[in-house]
């Protein structure tokens, strides 16, 4: 992991944060939180878009309001999502307060193990 970062707050939604869930997820197991925070940075990414849309386009204003609304509706659900996941596969600490990217990788590396040897 970059920076030798082991756990990361559940409730941070940097991209950072995003990035290091990507990046323990990063193997041939399951990716699964990692692609999920790759959506949620598109997402990220395209409210900040909309955003910027209505300095280029203030006729339309109204649109990229609602459409910045929406963007963050759906980020929040993708979030809340990623929590539940992290949850179901007991990646979150005992107070759900910290997500242990050392387990998650921990455990992409032994059934990417599994895998490999299954194969051999």
């Amino acid at each position: 992991m970059s920076d030798g970062m082991v756990n990361i707050n559940a409730f941070e939604l940097s991209d950072e944060a995003l990035l290091e869930i990507c990046r323990a997820a990063d193997v041939i197991a399951c990716e699964c939180p990692g692609y999920l925070a790759r959506i949620l940075r598109q997402v990220r990414s395209f409210h900040a878009y909309t955003l910027n849309c209505i300095d280029q386009f203030p006729q339309d204003k109204e649109t990229h309001l609602w459409l910045a609304a929406q963007a963050e509706m759906m980020e929040k659900f993708l979030w809340d999502t990623t929590l539940e996941l992290m949850r179901r596969e007991n990646l979150l600490d005992g107070s759900s307060q910290t997500i242990r990217l050392d387990k998650m990788s921990e455990r992409a590396r032994e059934t990417a193990l599994k895998q490999l040897g299954k194969a051999i």
